[in-house]
């Protein structure tokens, strides 16, 4: 098993007590509004230090592990929406986190979208990063298929070391050769400390954005990766069931928006968080 991933000086990590839960989190203690990052099925917090510190001066960003990822808790059950985003929102609690910008990826993105729906008035904004839309004609993807097999690839992921890891999976070969060494090291830390239990996400589906767009009152970016133009005109009219909302396509970007275009992602990102 890996070790104690390094952060930048003044930053902070610790648990917290959550939804009855202890979440794992680190915080950069940046001096403006908080950003809380909610990251993607199989990835945790640290997955999303280059985003921490790209932000980590002018924000007070908070990355968090969700139930059965990183170091935190995995119970036995509730890895649905509504459980996720009980355990988010109760890191806003404990934490004492005021008028927070949420920022969610795939699963985390769903997780965002419940809470943002279930507490309208919480978020300052809502930040989408290429969110998980399980509707007929829309084509979309996880970064693994939760299910009966994921506790063999998690303890196949536990039997190797992460130089293992590092040579043999594609993924993580391919963050290197595109000059993020450090980045696919953290993911494949991140797959040594997953959970069987996290297979029962898949329990819980997603909310459905069509009926769910409609709650959050935040201003809402949605990051979206390239489509074909039929495609990316569906998605803009999912995007349109926000109250205040807009959805950007980047180019040449997959599901994991900010680590295949992190530039063009974080100019988007930016000139939104200008705006909030």
């Amino acid at each position: 098993m890996s070790g104690q991933t390094e952060i930048p000086d003044g930053w902070e990590r610790g648990f917290v007590e959550a939804n009855g839960i202890e979440l794992h989190y680190c915080r950069t203690n940046g001096s403006g509004p908080p950003v809380v990052v909610s990251h993607g099925f199989t990835d945790d917090g640290y997955c999303r230090l280059d985003l921490a510190r790209e932000l980590g001066d002018e924000f007070d960003v908070v990355l968090y592990d969700a139930r059965g990822h990183g170091r935190s808790a995995a119970p036995d059950e509730g890895y649905g929406p509504s459980e996720r985003a009980a355990d988010l929102l109760g890191l806003l609690d404990t934490l004492g986190l005021e008028d927070p910008i949420l920022f969610g990826h795939s699963m985390g993105a769903d997780t965002v979208t419940k809470a943002a729906a279930t507490q309208p008035d919480r978020p300052r904004a809502v930040v989408l990063e290429d969110p998980v839309w399980m509707l007929e004609g829309v084509n979309e993807v996880i970064e693994e298929d939760p299910g009966e097999d994921i506790a063999e690839q998690i303890a196949w992921w536990r039997d190797h070391s992460v130089a293992e890891l590092l040579e043999v999976d594609p993924m993580f070969s391919d963050l290197a050769e595109r000059g993020q060494p450090d980045l696919a090291r953290r993911v494949a830390e991140a797959r040594q400390r997953l959970r069987p239990e996290i297979g029962r996400v898949s329990d819980g589906e997603f909310v459905d954005p069509i009926e769910t767009y409609g709650d959050i009152e935040a201003p809402t970016l949605i990051l979206k990766a390239d489509a074909e133009e039929a495609e990316r005109q569906r998605e803009g009219e999912i995007a349109g069931h926000l109250r205040d909302g807009q959805i950007v396509h980047i180019e040449d970007a997959g599901h994991c928006v900010f680590w295949d275009e992190r530039e063009r992602a974080t100019e988007e990102l930016r000139a939104f968080l200008e705006t909030v």
